[in-house]
């Protein structure tokens, strides 16, 4: 019972997660033709709450999955498979620390008559480096998946009689 309720909310919070990369991901073409002091309005005003729920979502399933992976210890290939989930999950975490929470510090401070004149090397890291980090998260969140169904006895699979 334990290990269907850490699978339950971590894949939950694991789905949230990657929509919210998701999200990063699919802006990323029509953020690349703003305007300086356009993308400069948007990081102000569209993302103020992709933080504080990005980090309850992502830390909560990291440490679900890292959970799931020690009471599925020992099960092949479901233990492989969360073990890649957590850590495409974890690295994704790092990958955003690393990459993109710089360029948000730094951007926190602009305003729209003082945007630096290096601004496109800030938002290129800012947007790649989400799309790097969706990347991950979807990964993570695929492997989870993935482990849950490999763990599924063919009993319960629909068509298994077929």
């Amino acid at each position: 019972m334990v290990l269907k309720v850490v699978r339950f909310f971590g894949l939950l919070l694991a789905a949230l997660t990657a929509g919210l990369g998701f999200c990063h991901a699919l802006e990323l073409p029509g953020k690349l033709a703003l305007a300086p002091a356009d993308w400069l309005t948007a990081q102000h005003t569209l993302y103020n709450l992709f933080g504080p729920t990005a980090s309850v979502s992502e830390v909560g399933a990291i440490v679900l999955a890292w959970m799931a992976l020690v009471l599925v210890r020992g099960r092949q290939p479901a233990s492989l498979l969360t073990l890649i989930g957590a850590v495409s999950l974890t690295t994704a975490l790092l990958v955003w620390f690393v990459v993109v929470d710089p360029v948000n510090l730094a951007v926190a401070t602009w305003t729209a008559d003082a945007i630096p004149a290096d601004w496109e090397q800030f938002r290129n890291r800012w947007e790649f480096g989400h799309m790097g980090h969706a990347v991950l998260l979807i990964a993570g969140f695929v492997a989870l998946v993935l482990a849950v169904l490999a763990d599924t006895p063919d009993r319960y699979v629909w068509n298994a009689k077929r």
